[in-house]
């Protein structure tokens, strides 16, 4: 018996040893990024959902890894208010949340405690993560996991993320996943890295979108430091974990570059500001630290007296030129995409074109000599520089006035509700009778969902139809309620066991008309069609459930001009 352990011992050595041999080389660059380029990670679980570590613990194994700063991404539904920014072991060390969506994961960075669950569709949540004043990432989008690859390219996302570490790595067949954790134990960082690839279709949807609109990428390094988890994404529950691979070797694969204006200032919540501005802004590269390091990128497009970095807009003054050069080690490509193609590429050298005065997106990804991955991964990818792009437009969809409309059956609105639960039409204040348009019935609605854990509580309106939709292509209505909140709008037809179709709009104390096509209504639950049968539609429904409602509250409602238009 210990003649084979001694046996097994000395395999796992040599094994150890070739892997050293044959793991591509870290080449050191000569120069560190100036000071107001501040490194660190970004979307990582601690202990307070899926992670195996405090948020000391991160910024500990952050600070041993020279990163500067971290963001903080546990699972939430973004009720709970974030820890306020603080600098741990010297790193700058920031808290947001990864919300789930019907679309994929969605990271939301500078958002405060929400009043409500965050949860829908990506556009639901997308839109309420902006109204609270943060903005998103669009997480794991290559992910070989269909319940966590986003998969909505229409929302209106405001970065993603190019590289993910946790899926690049659990995407691998078994037997490269058993070399790298032998090799793990002698070069953790390196034997990751032999793991990742160019993600052409990420980068292609990327491109895409960046056609269109401003959309930043970011490398995500998903780090959870446990191994065996078998999830949907929110939390363990393997029955053995293991805190590999760890946050350290993981804080060194790789990592994001922000540009700033002046370096960090000490002041943790200034510097949270400045820092989250510049990431939204798309004034970041990546840089996978396992191929070399400390990598370094200089990339500008100058159109006469008008200069623009990476994530920054470019008026055309005449020709533009493009310049871009690499703190890098012998045998370095650099590879100018315009517009998602390669446009030019330079070895050992300066990159430089005069790229003439034309609309384009631009950006740049850095290879070193013997990247691995089939095909290669980049070691260093920019944001890109617009040219010749005004700041996006509004994306709100503009609609043409409806050619007629028809009043919903309001004044024979009934209420339905769980066991636990309360759903009452009371007396409509008189202020609110004298707003609502002539003939129109007003409906003061007042619920509370039943206290514990979400197990089906509800509480609806229901107003009854006659004859169906076929005539109509919208539902048109206005809405306030004393607190901000997200409810469903529903429809329910007599399909099957009673089917409905759903979409969800936000209330506060603004009173706002609330426009949505039926075709924007999707399946709740299984239903026999993907849309809804409008020559069956019985019911038009208004809904508090536990999506966006926590259970035990209280809420109220005014509704008023309710109507279907075409």
């Amino acid at each position: 018996m210990r003649q084979l352990a001694t046996r097994a011992g000395f395999a796992l050595l040599i094994a150890g040893v070739l892997l050293w041999v044959l793991l591509p080389p870290v080449s050191i660059g000569t120069a560190p990024p100036p000071s107001q380029v501040v490194r660190g990670a970004y979307h990582i679980h601690t202990n307070r959902s899926d992670g195996s570590g405090s948020p000391d613990d991160v910024a500990l194994a952050a600070a041993r890894a020279a990163m500067q700063f971290v963001i903080l991404t546990d699972h939430g539904d973004g009720t709970r208010a974030p820890d306020p920014p603080a600098y741990r072991h010297g790193v700058l060390t920031i808290d947001a949340v990864e919300l789930n969506t019907t679309g994929g994961h969605y990271a939301a960075l500078g958002l405060p405690a929400s009043p409500y669950p965050l949860a829908g569709t990506p556009q639901a949540v997308i839109a309420d993560v902006r109204r609270f004043g943060g903005f998103g990432i669009a997480a794991h989008p290559g992910s070989s996991r269909e319940s966590l690859r986003w998969s909505d390219w229409q929302a209106a996302i405001d970065g993603l993320e190019w590289i993910n570490g946790d899926s690049e790595w659990r995407d691998e067949p078994r037997l490269p996943i058993a070399r790298v954790l032998l090799a793990y134990l002698f070069r953790a960082p390196e034997a990751m890295g032999t793991l990742l690839d160019r993600p052409a279709a990420v980068f292609d949807a990327w491109d895409r979108l960046t056609r269109a609109r401003r959309v930043f990428a970011i490398a995500g390094i998903d780090a959870h430091a446990r191994l065996g988890y078998e999830t949907n994404g929110d939390s363990g529950n393997a029955a053995m974990q293991l805190p590999i691979p760890g946050y350290e070797p993981m804080f060194r694969t790789f990592s994001n570059h922000v540009v700033l204006d002046a370096p960090l200032s000490g002041n943790a919540a200034a510097d949270a500001r400045v820092l989250l501005e510049a990431i939204q802004q798309g004034r970041v590269y990546s840089v996978i630290d396992a191929l070399a390091s400390p990598g370094g990128l200089q990339f500008t497009a100058t159109s006469g007296s008008h200069t623009a970095t990476v994530g920054e807009d470019l008026a055309i003054a005449g020709d533009v030129h493009i310049r871009a050069a690499a703190t890098s080690p012998p045998g370095t490509t650099l590879v100018l995409m315009k517009n998602g193609e390669r446009a030019h590429a330079v070895t050992d050298a300066v990159l430089e074109l005069n790229a003439g005065t034309g609309q384009a997106v631009y950006r740049v990804e850095v290879f070193v000599r013997n990247a691995p991955g089939g095909p290669p991964a980049p070691w260093i990818v920019s944001n890109p520089i617009y040219v010749g792009f005004t700041r996006d437009a509004d994306l709100s969809p503009v609609d043409a006035p409806p050619s007629y409309r028809v009043a919903a059956r309001a004044a024979e609105a009934g209420t339905e509700s769980g066991t636990i639960d309360s759903s009452v039409l009371g007396p409509v204040p008189p202020e609110a009778v004298g707003r609502t348009a002539a003939g129109e019935v007003a409906l003061a609605w007042s619920f509370a969902l039943g206290p514990g854990t979400p197990r089906g509580q509800f509480a609806a309106v229901r107003v009854p139809i006659t004859g169906g939709l076929a005539a109509f292509d919208r539902v048109r209505f206005r809405v306030s309620a004393p607190a901000p909140m997200r409810a469903w709008v529903q429809l329910r037809a007599p399909v099957g066991n009673t089917e409905r179709w759903g979409s969800t709009f936000y209330a506060d104390a603004t009173e706002r008309t609330i426009d949505l096509p039926l075709r924007s209504f999707l399946p709740i639950g299984v239903t026999s069609s993907e849309q809804p049968p409008l020559d069956r539609v019985d019911s038009l429904l208004f809904v508090v459930d536990t999506l966006n409602f926590l259970p035990g509250r209280r809420g109220s409602m005014l509704l008023s001009d309710i109507a279907f238009v075409r």
